[in-house]
């Protein structure tokens, strides 16, 4: 067997096994691991309202209008090595997501993309996938920060979580942390300073994120802010359909910034986080309106709906396009 013909094979058993894996994985989650029947039962009862059924056709418009944002913003930052259409980068971002949904800290985002490209080298595809990450974090991270400490300064205070004296050292902390990594962001090249000389491969790859410019770095930024905007929208939407009535808009905003802000900043992988992500925006929005309110089951069903709406439903589609992935590339035409 020729070396070309032997690369074809590899791809196919890689293609298969992490086709079969994830495929496995999201069934057990769904259907096995979490409680299925719960969710189940919470998206029945909110559709059962003709108003709630069109609040979230609503969110589910609005998923593929978020994920095309991100391709849009990975296809321009790529640009700068290779240029790809945007159909092709659509594709690479459902297959990361694929892949990322069952990856620790969707680590598996960063490498899957890389493997529809052809001119760009794996390690430059990498990085070009972490600063499009980087900027997202810094967006989830700077407005979650100011919601969450706008929101609940007073109250951790009052429920004796913190001290005054703890709740301003841990807010400088978040603030110096963010400016640092806005910083970093921009000037990747003060590292250069730091850096020994010795450490080559380190200088290398900084060399490769120093080639993007203020305005394609801040380019990157608005798309950040963008994505985000929807899908706070969506998650404030759910929230509406499945019964937390009157809930302003900024109100609203701002507790599930304070949400994806908790769960930014947690180990996670995507497919095992339903429970602990329930758990958190029970304990925010309980936080912010008393732990006696009786809204645990709305909240708990906006959170299963935007799950299955932003993760599985993209994880399963993406399973269609891991045909596209090449691991091993092969000179033939």
């Amino acid at each position: 067997m020729n070396r070309t013909k032997l690369y074809k094979t590899y791809n196919i058993i890689i293609r298969s096994i992490i086709i079969i894996t994830s495929l496995a994985f999201i069934i057990h989650q769904l259907f096995i691991k979490q409680d299925f029947t719960s969710i189940y039962s919470s998206f029945i009862y909110t559709i059962s309202n003709p108003f709630s059924i069109i609040l979230i056709t609503i969110s589910v418009i609005l998923m593929p209008i978020n994920w095309s944002l991100e391709a849009i913003k990975w296809k321009y930052l790529l640009r700068v090595k290779e240029k790809i259409s945007f159909w092709t980068s659509l594709r690479a971002i459902l297959v990361g997501t694929t892949i990322s949904a069952v990856s620790p800290n969707r680590t598996g985002d960063y490498f899957a993309r890389v493997f529809v490209l052809k001119k760009t080298s794996f390690w430059e595809g990498v990085l070009v996938t972490l600063i499009g990450s980087f900027a997202q974090t810094i967006t989830t991270l700077l407005f979650g920060s100011i919601a969450f400490f706008y929101l609940f300064s007073h109250k951790l205070v009052d429920l004796d979580y913190v001290t005054e004296s703890q709740l301003s050292i841990i807010s400088t902390i978040f603030f110096i942390g963010i400016s640092i990594s806005i910083l970093v962001y921009y000037r990747i090249s003060l590292l250069i300073r730091i850096i020994p000389k010795k450490w080559r491969k380190t200088r290398q790859i900084i060399n490769i994120l120093q080639r993007f410019s203020f305005k394609e770095l801040s380019v990157a930024i608005l798309f950040s802010i963008a994505r985000y905007t929807i899908y706070s929208l969506q998650f404030y939407i759910l929230l509406l359909a499945t019964g937390v009535s009157n809930l302003p808009l900024f109100t609203g905003l701002s507790l599930t910034a304070s949400i994806f802000l908790l769960n930014t900043i947690r180990p996670s992988i995507a497919l095992l986080e339903i429970g602990i992500r329930t758990s958190i925006a029970i304990f925010v929005f309980s936080l912010f309106f008393g732990f006696d309110s009786n809204i645990d089951n709305s909240v708990f069903a906006a959170s299963s709906l935007i799950w299955l709406i932003n993760i599985i439903i993209p994880a399963i589609i993406g399973l269609l396009f891991i045909k596209d992935l090449k691991f091993f590339k092969t000179n033939s035409k």
